[in-house]
């Protein structure tokens, strides 16, 4: 790919995931570059188009972010604890306005769910099972439905808003992360995060 054609891919990225796709103007993407609103239709024919390169280069980036995550921990539980603690450092920034403009192109959202569905579940599940084949990892619930739950407050407080009154974010994340591997269940001698 060419540097422009790259950069228009980039800076189409950013613009799309900061402030929504219909937020964002052929227009605005081009003056971003710079390059005439005329050389983004040669590369890409639409704003669709364009979009359609935005979803293949996030898959790519979030393939290779879980890679990476993988060789660095050392074993189920560290990939997990990698994974939260780290969210920031390991995920795209996705606007609301983003997922919300995504509904509205049908192939680009089945192309992430499809992604979704077909390497980010499955891995996870198969991380979990691993996890709890090593007794780090509870057997009694499901990887699936452990899966599920993770998923939910990924997307939870993927929304900003909620953290208001609460304190900083690292102390909710931190808290967070401890009712996640010990519950709220008082034990006795409760383990301790490594």
């Amino acid at each position: 790919m060419n540097a422009k054609k790259e950069a228009v891919l980039e800076a189409g990225k950013r613009l799309f995931l900061e402030h929504g796709i219909l937020q964002t103007s052929m227009e605005q993407i081009a003056e971003a570059v710079p390059v005439s609103k005329m050389t983004i239709y040669n590369y890409y024919q639409s704003k669709e188009g364009l979009l359609d390169h935005v979803v293949d280069r996030m898959i790519e980036e979030l393939m290779s972010i879980y890679r990476d995550v993988m060789e660095q921990a050392g074993d189920p539980l560290e990939a997990l604890t990698i994974f939260y603690r780290d969210q920031e450092k390991f995920s795209v920034h996705v606007s609301q306005k983003f997922v919300t403009d995504l509904a509205k192109f049908p192939e680009q959202m089945a192309k992430l769910m499809q992604f979704n569905q077909k390497y980010v579940v499955p891995d996870f599940e198969l991380l979990i099972f691993k996890g709890q084949q090593l007794g780090q990892i509870r057997k009694d619930i499901s990887p699936q439905v452990l899966v599920a739950f993770m998923t939910f407050i990924k997307e939870f407080t993927a929304r900003s808003e909620w953290y208001n009154g609460l304190g900083s974010i690292n102390a909710v994340s931190e808290q967070l992360m401890t009712i996640m591997y010990y519950g709220i269940i008082q034990k006795d001698d409760p383990p301790h995060p490594t």
